[in-house]
């Protein structure tokens, strides 16, 4: 049995791997080389689908489903996360069947998990205010959780005071922080949105008109606006004094045909209306910090236009495959480098083609509030 038989063996027996931790102490599996807070968590983990509960029926019903879906510690583990969220009497058991039952991949059900939270109240807002670590190590950590709002224009404050981008950014951002805070010459920007708002030709009539109040819109800073909101910042003079209209085709995507070596304002404007975060698969980088990105490379030959631009992160725009493509896609990397994959434009959206074949979008939520998405 190679590696991947033996994770694969794993990874498919969670309901009897579970079983089996029910019925043993945690502390004589750690003494055989295991860590002890890894052991406990799966101990918890079996008290959850083996204990006592106030559902034993569905229980016994929902865990027999789970063995015959050969479902991975991982996925319950998944399951019971969103389900401990309800307090009323049977409602976590009722979540834990229909999230096993459900039919999809990992995260589909995460996210459907997420969503049956939700609606059924079982989601905590979170809460304004600052908080403070204990000292480990003579460093403290500070947290502040306020409006996204508020947030990011205190990160677009940093952001300009960073000089150079060679250290880490959360580093660089610590001496215009303390700067901030000490008053020294450092004023929080009010800044105008050169950002770009991602709005569809319906929204924006809505918007303007005074209608769309309550719609939610994209921007590519990472965050969102309420109509409302959008209005106000017109009428403050935050939107500056000129608002650019992009064209996109349900296929093609941006549709501009000019050529340059390097994007113009006009073309990074285009490509960040398309996606408002860097649209590699997990990432949360919003497009006001990303790098225009050839998809098909212009060492290659290809041109520097909107339908061969996207937004990238630094990080993914240095892993992406930019090699010539074969017959059937991205050439084979060189030996002891293994691919990533690349960014491809398929049917008018940008999606990331992993060295597998399989063409994947970003799930976070502004990835589905850029142009593409609005028309």
């Amino acid at each position: 049995m190679n590696g991947y038989e033996l994770f694969e063996a794993f990874d498919r027996g969670g309901v009897g791997i579970l079983r089996d931790f029910y019925e043993l102490s945690p502390y004589d599996v750690a003494t055989e080389g295991h860590r002890l807070s890894t052991v406990q968590k799966y101990a918890r983990l079996a008290r959850v689908y083996f204990g006592s509960c106030d559902s034993q029926r569905v229980q016994q019903e929902t865990v027999a489903l789970a063995e015959e879906r050969r479902l991975s510690i991982e996925f319950l583990e998944m399951v019971n996360k969103h389900a401990k969220k309800l307090k009323a009497r049977g409602a976590a058991w009722k979540l834990r069947a229909e999230l096993i039952a459900y039919e999809g991949s990992y995260e589909e059900v995460d996210e459907h998990g997420k969503k049956r939270v939700t609606e059924e109240g079982g989601d905590k807002a979170k809460q304004s205010g600052v908080r403070v670590g204990r000292a480990i190590d003579g460093m403290r950590t500070i947290s502040i959780t306020d409006t996204q709002r508020r947030i990011t224009d205190l990160e677009k404050t940093l952001d300009a005071a960073i000089k150079g981008d060679d250290q880490p950014r959360s580093e660089a951002l610590l001496e215009p922080f303390w700067g901030l805070v000490e008053g020294n010459g450092t004023e929080l920007i009010k800044p105008e949105y050169r950002t770009v708002i991602a709005l569809g030709l319906d929204q924006s009539a809505e918007v303007f008109s005074g209608t769309g109040s309550e719609s939610v819109i994209g921007l590519s800073d990472g965050t969102t606006m309420t109509g409302a909101e959008i209005v106000n910042a017109a009428m403050e003079g935050a939107l500056g004094g000129k608002l650019y209209v992009g064209l996109f085709h349900p296929t093609a995507g941006p549709v501009n045909l000019y050529e340059a070596r390097f994007a113009s304002d006009k073309l990074r404007t285009l490509a960040m209306a398309e996606n408002l975060v860097c649209p590699w698969p997990d990432c949360n980088v919003p497009a006001d910090r990303c790098q225009v990105h050839h998809i098909e490379a212009h060492k290659n030959g290809c041109h520097t236009k909107p339908s061969n631009l996207t937004m990238l992160c630094k990080y993914h725009n240095g892993v992406n495959d930019d090699g010539p493509r074969g017959k059937r896609g991205p050439r084979k990397p060189k030996r002891g480098k293994p691919s990533r994959g690349r960014m491809r434009r398929h049917r008018g959206k940008v999606r990331l083609h992993t060295p597998g074949g399989k063409l994947l979008d970003n799930t976070h939520d502004l990835s589905s509030m850029g142009a593409m998405d609005l028309i």
